[in-house]
């Protein structure tokens, strides 16, 4: 019995020992749930700051793409040619332009380009630092592209005051395909756009009434007088005879009664034919007058 005892008294302190070691398990497994939860709650505050700051990211860069101008962007409209090119950096500098002057009052027209001021956090361009800044910039840039535009718009009405040239090729090249560069100067600079006009319209003016008046001269060579006051109404038959037979050619009739091919336009047959005298054909097309001279 003794011995025993002295067995469960061993149990005693052992399962004592234990129940304190288990006793310090479960303190250290409350530590650490403790750490846990600590983690977890740090994550999620990381997750969201993250989650954040991409938002911010996303916004600054939306914000300044539409404000800040690119090297490449002003080197070609200071000193590019101006082509398709030039074109597409003036359509990039008016959205920006249009961008940085947006302000409370005009965020409900049509043309607004951010309505809900989404890219610059709920502030219209117009009153951030950055975009009071970059008004003066784009203002100069934009005087620069109305200058190299009148002076491309000056060389083309220069192009078309030349003699022989072909204007509709150069209407269509160079005048139609940079139509959006007039809208630019009609915004831009109406004093520019108008003596843009102005000079198109004069020297159009002159080149059609050059056209005009060579068209004329050569139609004037194409004119064939069938009887003047010093010919005679009637002519002998002796003079209409072929030189071997006795019939009459009227071909050879050259006075005022004759209708030639003048009969076609009562008939209403205006064709292209070729046949009969050059003078006298009619056809359906205007008058080539250099081809008719030389057929």
């Amino acid at each position: 019995v003794r011995t025993l005892r002295e067995e469960m008294d061993a149990c005693d302190s052992i399962l004592a020992g234990l129940h304190e070691m288990l006793l310090g398990f479960q303190a250290d497994l409350s530590g650490l749930s403790g750490d846990i939860r600590q983690l977890q709650d740090q994550s999620r505050s990381l997750a969201v700051q993250v989650d954040n700051r991409r938002d911010a990211e996303e916004g600054l860069r939306l914000f300044l793409e539409r404000i800040v101008v690119p090297p490449n962007l002003a080197h070609v409209i200071c000193r590019g040619e101006v082509d398709e090119l030039f074109l597409e950096c003036v359509k990039d500098l008016e959205e920006k332009y249009a961008y940085v002057r947006t302000t409370e009052r005009n965020l409900g027209e049509p043309d607004c380009p951010d309505p809900g001021l989404g890219s610059s956090a709920g502030i219209p361009p117009a009153e951030t630092a950055a975009g009071k800044e970059m008004v003066a910039h784009l203002s100069k840039l934009r005087l620069q592209a109305v200058d190299r535009t009148r002076a491309h718009f000056l060389k083309v009405m220069k192009q078309l005051r030349r003699p022989k040239t072909h204007v509709r090729m150069i209407q269509s090249h160079a005048l139609l395909k940079y139509e959006y560069l007039v809208d630019f100067l009609l915004v831009a600079s109406p004093m520019i756009h108008a003596e843009i006009k102005d000079v198109y319209v004069e020297s159009m003016s002159k080149t059609l009434y050059t056209l005009f008046r060579t068209y004329h001269k050569q139609l004037l060579l194409l004119d064939m007088r069938l009887a003047t006051r010093v010919d005679l109404i009637a002519i002998e038959e002796a003079a209409l005879r072929d030189a071997f037979s006795t019939k009459v050619n009227m071909r050879k009739r050259g006075d005022a009664f004759v209708l030639g091919d003048r009969a076609k336009v009562l008939d209403g047959a205006i064709t292209g034919e070729t046949g009969g005298d050059a003078a006298t054909t009619l056809t359906s097309s205007p008058i080539n007058a250099h081809l008719a001279l030389m057929s």
